[in-house]
């Protein structure tokens, strides 16, 4: 059994676009995360940015919890380990945060069950996180005598900085409900939405009016302005000028102007279902 999966699911029958659905499939073990299911998440997203048509990333876990984070043997294996062959773990770590920090299209983490130490930092890195209010996140690290080190640039662009300072302190666990009060969960799904399909369906549909290049010029000019402090600089004002003169923003004006439909904009099958190819 393959530790995780990436399908490609069409998001409609008359059109090549596609979203990526990206599975953490230990589900025996609570997707808790190991350095072979690590190595091939980073090769999955690699594909899913080679992939043209992958219009938005899906990811989620099967069964009962999203992640439980670090496995246990891997833990134990790795209190064996000096600095040199912690700092290589890390890495291997640091590489897949990266890789999903860093995708060019739309990221949505599906929360449900447990996420905990390493699986908050994977939630933390999409764009969009959706959880169930009974959803349960813990920064547990601290209680092992450790510290959420690797995540936390993560946890940082989107917690509120008290909550995520008390709860990497404390260790205390905390729901989907106050997960979005603290900034890491963007949408909380209504009671009856089993599995937060209907609110990823929702997600997604808002996500498909927009165009791809500009989607992806977003994020770069996000994370760019992040790491310049919020300041106002040249390159806002170069990247709306870049963007005009586009095929993109050309062909968005040309549709706005003459009240017509961009090509890039479409819904979802009304059928559409993560696991139907």
């Amino acid at each position: 059994m393959s530790l995780t999966e990436l399908r490609f699911v069409k998001a409609h029958a008359d059109r090549p676009d596609l979203i990526g659905v990206l599975s953490l499939n230990r589900p025996d073990a609570a997707n808790a995360l190991n350095a072979e299911m690590l190595q091939a998440l980073a090769a999955q997203l690699q594909a899913a940015t080679a992939n043209e048509h992958c219009r938005a990333l899906v990811l989620r876990g099967h069964g009962k919890h999203f992640s439980a984070g670090a496995d246990l043997d891997w833990m134990r294996a790795a209190a064996e380990l000096d600095v040199a062959g912690n700092l290589r773990d890390a890495k291997i770590l640091t590489k897949v945060f990266e890789a999903l920090a860093n995708l060019p299209m739309p990221t949505l983490a599906l929360v449900h069950g447990s996420a905990f130490g390493g699986a908050v930092g994977l939630a933390a890195c999409c764009d969009i996180v959706i959880a169930s209010a009974t959803a349960r996140f813990c920064l547990s690290e601290v209680k092992l005598g450790l510290m959420p080190a690797v995540i936390m640039p993560y946890l940082a662009r989107k917690m509120l900085p008290g909550q995520l300072r008390r709860h990497a302190l404390n260790a205390k666990v905390f729901s989907g409900a106050d997960a979005y009060d603290y900034g890491l969960v963007q949408r909380v799904t209504a009671e009856g939405d089993v599995g937060g399909e209907v609110a990823l369906r929702e997600e997604l549909n808002a996500l498909l009016q927009g165009s791809p290049t500009a989607q992806k010029a977003i994020k770069a000019l996000h994370d760019r302005i992040v790491a310049d402090s919020l300041k106002q600089a040249p390159y806002t004002a170069e990247g709306i000028a870049t963007l005009r003169v586009s095929a993109s923003g050309q062909a968005g004006l040309k549709a706005f102007f003459a009240q017509q439909a961009t090509p890039w904009a479409m819904t979802l099958n009304p059928n559409w279902r993560l696991d139907v190819p």
